[in-house]
């Protein structure tokens, strides 16, 4: 089926419309029943509260009597039919008095026309409401066959909220609101058809009258594009001030140029069919005559360079044979020098190493000397240790006396003080060489702590060296091979190198003697060549100038063919 610009500007219009139309009717449903269901609840939840707080008003807690009656202070809630009937009068809702989980009191009626009383409440319900003291809304409560929307608030004690004793029930049947809100659905659902038709009408008329201009505008431009330069476009759409009209206008403007342009090319055409006529002839006799000549020159040509090309192939490939000979001779000179440049980096290389396991073995016996020099240091300070132990224990024998002195001299008295004096001084020396020894003794374990670490250190040395020497004798050994298979292959590469240079004379000889053919045969070819050439210039002159001509011709006569399609006013006119 063809998509009309008609049904695009239909479709664009519709399609946005009907998914408008389709999201306002699903949010409407929404909403429009959430908030009937939101509104149900709170009147439910009001009546069951305002239910609880006419029972709530009467003094007293709530018991039950020996005869089942449910009392509050002196209100009897089980005979309260007037309060139910009163409230569901005013409200239109039916309401219900539990006492835990027992239906005591209520204004819903079955079909026997007996209250509904006695039946338990759900588990649900009591879950919510009696355990967990919340009100609770369901939208599918049944009593007696028939549907409700209810609310449930919990009842408690006077000053006790710890537990509900029971809870009030509003409830209002679902049919007549659900049907309420499907009214209400259907209204706005009918208005927005309603407007969605009123648009489709009005997007109707404007695409009808843009198609219709457009198919009158489109009926003129194939006029022009079939040839007929002289088609008159509808004054109506020239005169519109729409997009349509620019495109009429244009296509108007665009008859006038072509009409100009057409006119011209005719009468350049005319001129130019009689001007080819005259040279296609001209060029046709000339280059019968250049052919004929052409073939003669070209049958010596062919002779001379058939023997020309013999002595041409023959001294090519003595030249590539020479050439090859030659980049073998410098390949094998560059070889040469390459393997004396290796020899003498492999002597290099066995020196550098020779010399590298002497300074190795010195640094092993170094090494030794400084491990042994470390323990005679570490043994001399473990006597200065003991040396400074000693001090210390003399030192505190010495403070141990002067205190025993400074006790006598007290004893004395005046007769004792000089002694007391000197035994004064003789515990400072000792407490200061006690000091001392404690200095000395910790410098002492530094330098202990320190050697061992030393000797550690060149124990690990010595053995990283022996290892090093043993990889050391490995690349020796590894060098030596080495340096024995350069000196074989050195002499193997002088004497191919001795093969080329007597190669290299022979080809010398070779592509002299063809050398002297060639020349012999090119000044054979170059007279010949000079005429063929000069010829197969000229031939090819007038071939490319024949080409042209009859090129220029059916040109001429395509672009006269083509102009007599286009329908042209009288030139009178």
């Amino acid at each position: 089926m063809k998509l009309t610009i008609r049904k695009k500007i239909l479709l664009c219009s519709l399609l946005p419309l009907l998914l408008l139309g389709l999201i306002i009717m699903a949010l409407a449903s929404t909403i429009v029943k959430q908030s009937i269901i939101d509104q149900v609840e709170n009147s439910l939840k009001g009546t069951a509260i305002a239910t609880q707080a006419a029972y709530d008003q009467n003094a007293g807690s709530y018991l039950q009597a020996e005869n089942g009656d449910i009392w509050k202070g002196s209100y009897n809630i089980s005979q309260s039919e007037t309060l139910v009937d009163t409230i569901k009068k005013e409200s239109g809702m039916d309401v219900t008095f539990f006492y835990g989980t027992e239906r005591i009191m209520t204004s819903a009626f079955d079909k026997n026309g007996d209250r509904i009383l006695g039946s338990p409440a759900g588990d649900v319900v009591a879950e919510k409401v009696l355990k967990k003291g919340e009100g609770y809304f369901s939208d599918n409560i049944s009593m007696d066959g028939t549907i409700y929307y209810g609310y449930y608030t919990p009842v408690y004690q006077k000053d006790d909220t710890s537990a509900p004793i029971g809870m009030v029930f509003a409830g209002i049947e679902k049919q007549p609101t659900y049907h309420s809100i499907i009214n209400i659905l259907n209204t706005i659902v009918f208005t927005v058809l309603i407007a969605i038709v009123l648009c489709a009408i009005i997007v109707q008329i404007c695409a009808t009258s843009m198609t219709k201009a457009l198919n009158r505008s489109i009926s003129c431009v194939k006029e022009v594009s079939a040839g007929n330069l002289t088609v008159a476009f509808d004054q109506k759409a020239l005169s519109r001030s729409d997009e349509i009209g620019d495109l009429t206008k244009a296509v108007q403007m665009l008859q006038s140029e072509l009409l100009k342009i057409i006119q011209g090319i005719k009468e350049t055409t005319d001129t130019l069919v009689a001007s080819s006529d005259t040279l296609e002839q001209t060029s046709h006799q000339t280059y019968a005559s250049i052919h004929t000549v052409q073939q003669t020159v070209s049958d010596m040509t062919d002779g001379a360079n058939t023997q020309a090309s013999g002595a041409k192939d023959a001294s090519a490939s003595a030249q590539h044979m020479g050439n090859l000979i030659i980049e073998t001779g410098k390949e094998a000179d560059e070889l040469n020098d390459s393997t004396d440049s290796m020899k003498l980096s492999s002597d290099k290389a066995a020196q550098t190493i020779e010399a590298l396991k002497e300074i190795s073995e010195k640094v092993k016996e170094a090494i030794s000397v400084i491990s042994e020099q470390t323990t005679q240091t570490n043994e001399s300070a473990q006597n200065i240790r003991k040396a400074s132990q000693f001090i210390s224990e003399i030192a505190s024998e010495t403070n141990l006396l002067s205190l025993n002195a400074s006790i006598e001299a007290a004893r004395a008295g005046e007769a004792g003080r000089g002694f007391a004096v000197v035994a004064s001084q003789i515990q400072n020396l000792a407490e200061q060489s006690n000091t001392a020894s404690g200095n000395i003794e910790k410098i002492v374990s530094t330098l202990i702590d320190n050697s061992e670490k030393v000797v550690d250190t060149m124990t690990q040395t010595q053995d990283i060296i022996s290892q090093q020497n043993e990889h050391i004798d490995s690349t020796e050994h590894t060098v030596n091979g080495v340096i024995n298979e350069l000196d074989a292959s050195i002499t193997r590469i002088r004497s191919i190198e001795q093969k080329a240079k007597e190669l290299e004379q022979a080809r010398g000889e070779i592509i002299e003697a063809i050398d002297s053919l060639s020349v012999i045969a090119q000044q054979n070819v170059d007279g010949t060549a000079q005429t063929n050439a000069a010829i197969t210039e000229m031939a090819d002159s007038f071939q490319v100038i024949e080409d042209s001509t009859e090129n220029l011709r059916s040109t001429a006569d395509m672009l006269a063919q083509n102009i007599s399609n286009f329908v042209l006013p009288d030139t009178e006119n």
